[in-house]
């Protein structure tokens, strides 16, 4: 398997105990081959959401281990530009999920997410979506 992006509805899916157990599978398979590339946007929004201290430095901890996915200072240009023609293709969808597409998609790796923003921005432009069976 490629590097994929994991996105944090994936993530969070994964963590539940009666969440989607090929998905876990998948997730833990990405982790134990280091294939996970990991966006401070994700990370953020994943730690911001622990419920307690302890929770908080265990996946700290987890996170550290992946791959950091940093942007360049011209990014925000290019999101700005095609955040601007996803709206024009009349697809409204949170800036954060726009970032993430564009980072998977000038990568040129896949998105694994239970999000259905992500499925309306692959429609109409190259993010290449990782599908489970």
């Amino acid at each position: 398997m490629t590097e994929v992006i994991v996105d944090t509805s994936a993530w969070i899916e994964s963590f539940r105990p009666k969440g989607e157990t090929r998905l876990k599978e998948v997730v833990t398979q990405l982790i134990s081959e280091g294939k996970i590339l990991l966006p401070g946007i994700i990370k953020t929004e994943l730690l911001r959401g622990t419920k307690s201290e302890a929770e908080y430095e265990m996946l700290d901890e987890l996170l550290s281990g992946l791959i950091y996915l940093p942007v360049e200072n011209d990014f925000w240009e290019r999101l700005a530009r095609f955040s601007f023609n996803l709206f024009r293709d009349d697809i409204n969808v949170p800036l954060t999920d726009t970032y993430i597409a564009l980072l998977a998609i000038e990568k040129d790796v896949s998105l694994l997410h239970r999000d259905t923003h992500f499925d309306l921005i692959a429609q109409k432009t190259g993010l290449k979506v990782l599908e489970i069976e």
